[in-house]
């Protein structure tokens, strides 16, 4: 069973450091998300992502931040009040539901939320169905080594093995990076789907 995030050790996913290695908000406009669009965050944890989306997507936008731990979401509840954010939903999930509107997101990011979960394949399916035929899947993952931070080894995902799991979602691969020495950010579409930059 993969480990999880412990949510006592919530503020760690919210620090200055993490904030200037993966800088989420000139990332997310970099990915394209504008003024708005209804973004969804699986995995948000205390909103790292789900916030700087909020502010970008604006009063026309929403963003729903999704958790599968309360605690994570009653954070990220109490950051969106203290920045007057009145665009930002939260939504419980579960190992086996993502309860958000199909169709409804013009992005879904799973930022480090896959290697939590048992079934990486079905779990991208049903991510995906969130998205709108235009829409994308953003994952960003831990490189597959021995490293004294992040998840054990053995819960890493390998490139190929992202791949491999997004096809037999039904999911195309649009674009692929590496975003540091340590992290890799795949962007995904419905397979089929008409896809628009």
């Amino acid at each position: 069973m993969p480990q999880k995030f412990d949510a006592r050790k919530k503020y760690l996913l919210i620090s200055e450091e993490r904030q200037a290695v993966l800088q989420p908000e000139t990332l997310l406009r970099e990915l394209g998300l504008k003024e708005g669009d209804t973004f969804a965050d699986i995995g948000s944890g205390p909103g790292f992502f789900a916030i700087p989306a909020a502010q970008i997507v604006g009063e026309r936008g929403l963003v729903l931040a999704a958790d599968i731990q309360g605690e994570m979401l009653t954070a990220v509840k109490s950051r969106a009040g203290e920045y007057g954010l009145q665009n930002v939903r939260v939504v419980k999930t579960s190992e086996t539901e993502i309860p958000l509107p199909p169709g409804s997101c013009d992005m879904v990011l799973l930022a480090f939320t896959l290697h939590e979960i048992e079934s990486h394949a079905s779990f991208l399916h049903r991510a995906a169905r969130a998205l709108k035929p235009t829409g994308r899947l953003v994952v960003i993952e831990w490189e597959k080594r021995e490293q004294e931070s992040g998840p054990p080894y053995a819960d890493r995902i390998s490139q190929e093995g992202l791949l491999a799991d997004a096809e037999a979602a039904g999911l195309r691969e649009e674009s692929h990076r590496q975003l540091n020495d340590d992290h890799y950010l795949y962007v995904f579409s419905r397979a089929g789907a008409s896809f628009v930059v």
